[in-house]
């Protein structure tokens, strides 16, 4: 059985968005509804705030080639500038009303993959965007409730992506050279809480953080489920490889919406995670724009 280890006791809101940062041995994380951004040095053991002019939520965040971050929220994609403030890139939704981005992520090529959520998650009235280094955005799906993932095969040729609500992980097949993408298809329909954030490990496994399911599940490449890794909390959030050999899997967690007897059986709800399960990840990619 995997050892899970609380790696930072801490109560957040809704943490999010792992990213190892190998030249820095930390861990940038992000709490969407206290809206702050995180780095937890590993070595130090410090957890520290990003000096960052954020809206009222946060929605996902990646590195770009030259350092920068880049942030998804209810007002579209920005990126940071050095002294924390947001500069508009993008936002396809600017006349969409009660809707917000949530989770990002880049695949092997540095394009952007971001999707929307209906902030109250009842309308099917999210897409999902492909924005190119050239800033050109595509929508290459619609009809989702609560965006989230994605995450992209070794090869890149694959893509996965998550409809929460529906409780439903997609697939999409990638073209690498043209970028364009085929049509979803249902990679598997989940059972015993919600597909949340997710991340694919060196051997091609998808491993997915299951939303009151008090786990992470490990399927492999035909949706078959290869493992599940328990939790001492409901809500894990989302997962990424890290560590000096990327084989660390860092968990984050949420404490959002959980009673008071709910958050007394689980105290480290909201709270960072570690384990070694036996295989290496991939460095997540950054955008090329």
């Amino acid at each position: 059985m995997t050892e899970v280890r609380c790696l930072l006791e801490k109560r957040s809101i809704l943490g999010e968005g792992p990213i190892w940062r190998p030249r820095e041995n930390s861990l940038y994380w992000i709490d969407l509804k206290a809206p702050a951004i995180y780095c937890f040095d590993v070595i130090t053991r410090q957890n520290r705030q990003i000096p960052a002019a954020l809206g009222k939520t946060i929605g996902g965040m990646v590195f770009a080639r030259n350092g920068r971050m880049i942030i998804c929220d209810a007002e579209g994609v920005h990126e940071l500038s050095a002294a924390g403030h947001r500069n508009l890139l993008e936002n396809p939704e600017a006349d969409v009303v009660g809707n917000s981005f949530n989770d990002a992520k880049c695949d092997p090529k540095g394009r952007l993959w971001t999707g929307t959520t209906d902030v109250k998650e009842v309308r099917p009235s999210g897409s999902l965007y492909v924005i190119e280094g050239n800033r050109r955005v595509r929508q290459i799906d619609s009809a989702i409730v609560c965006a989230n993932g994605p995450a992209f095969s070794p090869d890149g040729r694959h893509a996965y992506f998550a409809d929460s609500v529906a409780e439903e992980i997609y697939t999409y097949d990638v073209d690498l050279v043209t970028g364009l993408i085929s049509t979803r298809k249902l990679f598997v329909k989940t059972q015993n809480g919600q597909p949340d954030g997710m991340t694919v490990d060196a051997e091609g496994y998808l491993w997915n953080a299951m939303w009151d399911g008090w786990r992470i599940v490990r399927y492999a490449p035909n949706g078959e489920v290869d493992r599940e890794i328990k939790l001492p909390v409901p809500r894990p959030t989302s997962v990424c490889f890290g560590g000096p050999r990327m084989d660390q899997l860092f968990i984050t967690t949420a404490s959002d919406g959980l009673t008071e007897q709910q958050l007394a059986e689980a105290p480290l709800s909201g709270s960072l995670f570690v384990c070694e399960p036996g295989v290496k990840g991939l460095l997540d990619a950054e955008f090329n724009g």
